[in-house]
């Protein structure tokens, strides 16, 4: 078969692998025929579902059904297997999403006519499948020949998406599990309660139900969701943020306050009667409806409330949670209610850059909402003794800083185009001071919490969604960052920006083949190859990054 030039391009540089793999050894010179029409898939009934998902991504790929034709080379055989995982990769650090961890280290060996994925575990397989898949996206018809092993630095890695601001539909969510199972993120936390509604049904306050903006999401839709998540390698995580954040809930039933301010900050005032039974209650119904180890009960920005019932309240929404058989995760706040125990995780969020000018919130405010920048002034004030609080509670941390992992970040470069330019224009959180893609990139999880005796539990980016209008917008605020904090969290080596680069570059094609085409696109550096990146050798091999570096800059 004869090679294109912008075959020869790609072959000279490493393989287009996001995130990038523990060790990497694979021969240019000696390939193997691949048409993703005839690929014949071998798989244990263990591994049914994975090869069920990599049949159809293989068909994804041809464009057409498979079939037999005189004409055409052998099929490729694909054999997926259940085997020892690669004693050259470490076991990942960090906190496992799940009941029962998984280890997700596998190898894919690739002979002439033949691939093998081997992993542990069926979730392990599916990651060497994905790592086969992205080969394959590139292949121009040929594989190399050779192995890769691989396996996650950090055992969680995750995306928050907020469902309330806006109410992302059914099939949305299923487009962003697909995305996140592609980067080997395996975590979607579920932001589904916030001032503007509930979206998660509820059972034992009904009237929180007419608060959702969008459809409801019912909990056999949520069940049906983690189901499909779960044959992705993702778990869902459900978030109910209490108590502030509640001013839905507080419209629906007005007796959740005293009727002061309270009511017009909105956060449930657990003095009140009945306040506390609905947030044990209402946590109770998400734990329940969460098919993993977590709940996350949310604790962020209790603006105006007296620490007191701030801690009463926490308390009471962990000892929900924990009645309920799971195990919370909580925004970096509720570490000063005390409440958290053993098993709980802690999600720091408050980047160290975060800083507000007072005097510019008031300016554009009546005076009579002044006390209440103040608070928040405060409350964030606080937010450096949340780390060492943590360390000194042996909480295990979440690494989700604002200053790098919130992905509404507004984008420092131009955009290539005057759609982009419009859009680069509304979206984002404009108290955020735009970055440029390297500067989204330049940090490890272990850089994050620098001088802070933590154990990390793992990476979780963040998708806030007040200036999304449509899912195009979605698309152009997570790609191309989403990839970069996903190998952020899975590769231990501190991979250069100009290398993620030069291999996010194809990437971007299957983008748009896969109704992500709305991807933010650079007018200057982008995701295109610099210039100035040396190639690599045409045998291309890696060692794997030594176990230690993890502690160093990137790990647990």
């Amino acid at each position: 078969m004869t090679r294109t030039a912008g075959a020869a391009v790609r072959a000279a540089v490493r393989p287009a692998l996001v995130p990038w793999p523990y060790a990497v050894a694979l021969d240019d010179a000696t390939t193997t025929v691949l048409d993703p029409g005839r690929v014949v898939i071998e798989a244990e009934d263990a591994l049914r579902e994975v090869g069920e998902w990599l049949e159809g991504e293989f068909a994804r790929l041809a464009g057409r059904p498979g079939g037999d034709h005189a004409d055409d080379p052998p099929p490729l055989r694909v054999v997926l297997l259940i085997g020892e995982a690669p004693r050259d990769v470490p076991p990942a650090g960090g906190v496992a999403p799940d009941e029962v961890a998984q280890d997700e280290r596998h190898t894919v060996t690739i002979a002439p006519g033949e691939v093998t994925v081997t992993g542990a575990c069926p979730r392990a397989v599916l990651r060497g499948a994905a790592t086969l898949v992205q080969l394959a996206e590139c292949a121009d018809g040929r594989l190399p020949t050779g192995r890769i092993a691989d396996g996650p630095g950090l055992a969680w890695r995750g995306l928050m998406l907020d469902v309330v601001r806006h109410p992302f539909r059914l099939e949305e969510i299923r487009r962003v599990i697909d995305l996140l199972t592609r980067y080997k993120l395996n975590v979607l936390h579920l932001h589904l309660t916030d001032t503007e509604g509930w979206r998660l049904e509820s059972a034992s306050w009904p009237r929180l139900n007419a608060t959702s903006p969008g459809e409801l999401i019912t909990w056999r839709d949520l069940d049906a969701l983690a189901a499909f998540a779960a044959a992705r390698g993702v778990t869902i995580v459900p978030e109910i943020d209490l108590p502030g954040h509640c001013l839905a809930a507080v419209r629906a039933y007005p007796q959740l306050t005293d009727g002061g301010i309270a009511s017009r900050l909105g956060y449930v005032d657990p003095s009140v009667p009945g306040a506390e039974a609905f947030l044990e209650e209402t946590v109770s119904e998400f734990a329940r409806a969460s098919r993993g180890r977590f709940v996350h009960v949310g604790g962020d920005e209790p603006f105006g409330m007296p620490h007191e019932a701030y801690a009463r309240a926490v308390g009471a929404t962990v000892r929900a949670a924990h009645r309920a058989g799971r195990r919370v995760v909580a925004w970096q706040e509720t570490v000063r209610s005390g409440a958290l125990g053993e098993g709980d995780i802690l999600q720091l969020w408050i980047g160290a850059e975060t800083s507000i000018d007072a005097d510019a919130k008031k300016a554009g405010l009546p005076e009579a909402a002044h006390p209440f920048v103040d608070q928040m002034v405060a409350l964030f004030a606080l937010a450096p003794s949340d780390g060492p609080a943590a360390a000194a509670a042996g909480l295990p941390v979440l690494v989700s800083s604002s200053d790098v992992l919130y992905l509404d970040r507004p984008y420092a470069e131009a955009a290539d185009d005057a759609e982009g330019e419009a859009r680069r224009a509304r979206l984002g959180f404009r108290d955020y001071p735009p970055k440029t893609l390297r500067e989204m990139f330049d940090w490890s999880p272990r850089s994050l919490v620098a001088g802070l005796d933590v154990r990390i539990a793992g990476v979780e980016a963040a998708i806030w969604s007040e200036t999304i209008e449509d899912f195009d917008d979605l698309a152009f605020l997570l790609l191309p960052r989403l990839p970069g904090a996903a190998e952020r969290a899975w590769t231990r080596e501190r991979t250069s920006w100009e290398d993620h680069r030069a291999r996010l570059d194809p990437h971007a094609e299957v983008w748009r083949a896969t109704g992500w085409g709305a991807a933010f696109r650079p007018a200057t550096c982008g995701v295109r190859p610099s210039p100035t990146v040396a190639p690599a050798p045409t045998t291309f091999t890696t060692p794997g990054a030594p176990s230690s570096l993890l502690n160093a800059e990137a790990g647990t």
